[in-house]
């Protein structure tokens, strides 16, 4: 996939909540090249999420059938999100300032 091809398209990232089975949120927002790497912006909540290579190449197209699910994004990434570890051990973890309880 080219990814400057869609860049500024709607993407619909879809965050399963690692602690509770079940439980998931989608948001919404567009794909963005911003100082050398492509994030995930949701400007009106001012989140940026940098994605990295694996992450990127997990972009898909929304199937007709999960548009109106999916917040009519054209795209959709699906990822894991749960409790920072504390401050000395993050593992490559990092702070998305995406709450989940709002």
């Amino acid at each position: 996939m080219n990814l400057s091809e869609i860049e500024d398209q709607s993407i619909a990232l879809i965050i399963w909540n690692r602690d509770k089975e079940n439980d998931v949120h989608v948001y919404s927002g567009k794909l963005k090249y911003l100082n050398g790497t492509y994030a995930f912006v949701n400007e009106e909540n001012g989140w940026k999420v940098s994605l990295n290579d694996e992450q990127l190449s997990r972009l898909k197209p929304v199937t007709p059938d999960l548009k109106e699910m999916l917040l009519n994004a054209d795209y959709a990434l699906s990822l894991n999100m749960g409790e920072l570890p504390e401050a000395g051990n993050k593992g490559g973890e990092e702070n998305t300032g995406i709450n989940w309880n709002k």
